[in-house]
């Protein structure tokens, strides 16, 4: 009896030890929460600020992840807007200061007389019909600037729904009662199901229609030319950020998207908007390797070396960005 009760003392012991651990070492149990939203179909829940696997996480009011937005009436600086899906939001494994935006505020500010001001509008899985929703529902913020990235994994996919949101361990709406709860089921048990006998899946990753890529690219592009029409009518510059996946720009790889790319290139070019298209201009660098953290999501060099050539872009075309930018307000 006695060495069973200090078997079980010395169990739960181990496991309250594990879940301190876990919270204060890795952020775990407290995840970046979304909410389900009828017009975008998901977003960021507003004013979290959390630590997750020690990188800093912070969204604002507007569900970005970016500081609170500027709001001195006297104030005059440069607002640049990203759009974007994973990419730009950059995940949980790479702290709020290395997102490809906070990298290009960086950069601009070197350069500019006034103050600069980037935000990162943006969240996993969205497509360009998210982007366009967003737009519409949240506005551009007056900004002088609008940067779209758009990845290659994105030309042919479904504007995402709402569907997943509390229902897939990736889209939590609310924190699990705990972090050894979270790191089993969202970390470690999808990857042990490869291994593991099939069961039933208990929730189905519904994302987007049953539109074939061809289809799905036509209703992306018409996305983008309600998109870059609205921009154009608020009088507001934008680029679009091309990103390719790892296959396409590694030594020897291959791209399965390139009839798509050209018509989506043909779409911005019959649009004026300029492209930055990275998928050209990294393709077999023997460097650019080290740039991917996996199949599609940049790391901290990958984003630093697309911030150097996005903001060398935009100086060059956009003279007056930051030299003579306007006075901003904080309110969509």
């Amino acid at each position: 009896m006695r060495r069973t009760l200090f078997l079980v003392g010395s169990l739960v012991a181990a496991l309250v030890i594990a879940e301190i651990g876990l919270r204060v070492g890795l952020g775990l149990g407290t995840p970046p929460l979304l909410r389900a939203d009828s017009t975008v179909g998901y977003v960021f829940q507003a004013n979290q600020d959390l630590r997750r696997f020690t990188n800093r996480v912070h969204i604002n009011a507007y569900h970005q992840r970016s500081e609170t937005l500027l709001s001195r009436p006297d104030s005059t600086f440069a607002r640049i807007l990203f759009l974007g899906d994973s990419v730009t939001w950059g995940g949980v494994l790479t702290d709020q200061a290395d997102t490809i935006p906070e990298e290009v505020e960086r950069r601009l500010a070197r350069h500019c007389s006034q103050p600069v001001e980037v935000l990162n509008a943006s969240a996993g899985s969205w497509s360009v019909g998210n982007l366009q929703a967003y737009v519409e529902k949240y506005g551009l913020f007056e900004s002088d600037l609008v940067v779209l990235q758009i990845g290659t994994h994105d030309l042919t996919q479904p504007k995402s729904t709402s569907d997943v949101v509390g229902r897939h361990p990736s889209y939590p709406n609310e924190n699990p009662t705990l972090a050894i709860e979270e790191l089993v089921v969202r970390y470690l048990w999808p990857r042990l199901r490869p291994y593991l006998p099939e069961v039933p899946e208990a929730i189905a990753k519904d994302i987007g229609s049953e539109s074939g890529p061809k289809d799905q690219l036509a209703r992306n592009l018409e996305y983008l030319r309600t998109l870059v029409v609205d921009m154009r009518d608020a009088g507001m510059p934008v680029v679009i950020l091309h990103t390719p996946n790892r296959d396409e720009v590694v030594p020897g790889g291959t791209s399965e998207a390139t009839s798509y790319r050209r018509r989506f290139l043909r779409t911005a070019d019959s649009l004026r908007v300029p492209v930055l298209n990275l998928a050209s201009g990294w393709k077999e660098k023997q460097r650019v390797p080290r740039f991917y953290r996996d199949f599609v999501h940049f790391n901290e060099r990958g984003n630093a070396a697309a911030a150097d050539t996005l903001s060398e872009m935009m100086r060059a075309r956009f003279e007056g960005l930051c030299g003579s930018a306007t006075t901003m307000i904080s309110s969509p």
